[in-house]
């Protein structure tokens, strides 16, 4: 209705966090309802898909406390789920979804599949490689900056880290996680603490890749005290471009651009950074890339509480 659709599972506190678009042109969000994972499938029109579980909604809980914080589309029309659980002692947690919407029950145990890192467990971004293998990175109380890599059952992966399909790879936290076609995988978020930006590179099993920035991991500096990393995309040629927020000169959307092997991208902005200023502290919540290698940038000015939408050249 006027290029706007609300959808209502009943609660009093509904959320989106994560959305992704099916090859088919449906629309899938993912977030929660008084606590519960939802789900909601659009089709292209906006109109509810009721294919999907009768109504178009969907659900479920992972516990008392739960929330999907990303999903991902299967070349099969299944759908792949991520999130956590809580409140104390919560878990990263993963669900996969036949395409009626009904839990896939051949993965983990009815369909859900569950990861403990020890303290209060966050699931915030998951990819895919070519084998089926599910990654999810997110952030621990206990362990920091985390990845969790599970069999396509859903089963732990002993070929991944320590052999129980979990590592972490800093003190702070990871907001994103995509494979290069190399197999190579990389996560991007604020691992070193809240005032800098990384982006590490990890081979196969776990380990980092010296090959990127020396260590595996480079970090992007903007120079105020809360640099924020938020989200990340790989472009076609290789290069990094990661989204977030700075408090130095402006208080707007951060976007850096990194070299294949991760140094600065001296081509885009600043020695490979760039802002834009909205005049108020707005935050870049999410970047996409266009297919004529424009980015876009999408979050929140604070304040007025404004969407906050930029394109920037490549």
């Amino acid at each position: 209705s006027g290029g706007k659709r609300v959808i209502r599972f009943g609660g009093d506190r509904e959320g989106v966090f994560g959305a992704a678009r099916q090859p088919d042109g449906k629309i899938v969000l993912v977030g929660d309802s008084d606590f519960r994972v939802a789900v909601a499938r659009l089709n292209a029109n906006g109109s509810l898909d009721t294919t999907f579980s009768g109504d178009g909604r969907k659900v479920f809980s992972w516990g008392p406390i739960s929330r999907a914080m990303a999903v991902l589309p299967l070349p099969n029309e299944k759908l792949l789920l991520a999130g956590f659980s809580g409140p104390e002692g919560g878990n990263v947690q993963v669900a996969r979804l036949q395409a009626n919407g009904a839990l896939d029950t051949t993965f983990g145990s009815g369909g859900k599949a569950a990861v403990d890192f020890g303290g209060d467990d966050f699931g915030v971004a998951i990819a895919r490689q070519a084998n089926g293998r599910i990654l999810v990175a997110g952030r621990s109380t206990t362990a920091g900056a985390i990845v969790a890599r599970l069999r396509a059952n859903g089963a732990p992966d002993p070929d991944f880290g320590g052999g129980d399909g979990r590592i972490t790879v800093g003190a702070g936290s990871l907001s994103a996680v995509f494979v290069q076609a190399d197999r190579k995988i990389v996560v991007a978020g604020n691992a070193g603490g809240s005032a800098m930006m990384t982006v590490t590179r990890l081979r196969t099993d776990g380990s980092p890749d010296t090959t990127f920035d020396g260590d595996g991991t480079a970090t992007i500096y903007f120079g105020s005290l809360a640099d924020v990393a938020n989200d990340a995309v790989l472009q076609g040629d290789g290069k990094i471009v990661v989204a977030g927020f700075t408090q130095q000169s402006v208080s707007g959307p951060a976007i850096a651009r990194l070299n294949a092997n991760g140094s600065p991208d001296a081509t885009f902005g600043a020695a490979g950074n760039a802002t834009v200023d909205f005049g108020v502290a707005t935050f870049g919540n999410a970047v996409a890339l266009q297919p004529n290698g424009r980015i876009v940038i999408a979050g929140q000015m604070t304040g007025v509480e404004d969407f906050a939408l930029a394109r920037l050249r490549g």
